[in-house]
C-alpha cells in the first residue's frame, strides 16, 4: 500500500507551517507590495535623493566659486594692516626707510612689493605696510 502526500486540503487551502492559509493570501504576500510599503520606500528614496542633490550643489558651489581653501574664521581673524598714502616722489624704498623699524630694508621692501602687487606706486595710492 502507498500513501499520497498532498499539499492541498480538500477546501483548496495551502498548508503554511501548521496553519492552513488561503492560497490567494499566500500569492499576495509573495509577489505584491502593499501601498503603504510602496509609499514608505518612495519617501525614503526621495529623501535620500534630495540629500544627495543638496550635498552635490554645495560641493559644486564651493569648487566653482573657489573659497580658496581658507576657512571663514581665518579671514576675519587677521588683524587689519597699517597703511600709508603715497605722496608725489615716494618710492617703496623711502616708505620702507620710514616704517621698517628693526627689520632690514631689503627684506621690508620685498614684503612691500608682495603686499602691494608690484614694485611701482603712484601718488595717492594706499600702500599696505607689513
Amino acid at each position: 500500500m502507498s500513501a499520497t502526500i498532498s499539499l492541498h486540503h480538500p477546501d483548496r487551502r495551502r498548508v503554511h507551517g501548521h496553519v492552513a492559509v488561503p492560497a490567494r493570501r499566500l500569492r499576495s504576500e509573495r509577489g505584491r507590495v502593499s501601498e503603504a510599503t510602496y509609499r514608505r520606500r518612495r519617501t525614503i528614496v526621495g529623501t535620500a535623493l534630495a540629500v544627495f542633490v543638496a550635498v552635490g550643489a554645495v560641493t559644486a558651489y564651493d569648487v566653482l566659486a573657489g573659497s580658496g581653501s581658507v576657512p571663514a574664521s581665518a579671514v576675519s581673524s587677521q588683524p587689519a594692516r597699517a597703511t600709508v598714502v603715497a605722496v608725489p616722489g615716494d618710492t617703496l624704498w623711502a616708505i620702507a626707510d620710514r616704517h621698517r623699524g628693526d627689520v632690514g630694508q631689503a627684506r621690508y621692501v620685498d614684503k612691500l612689493v608682495e603686499l602691494n602687487g608690484g614694485p611701482s606706486i603712484v601718488a595717492g595710492q594706499t600702500v599696505v605696510l607689513p
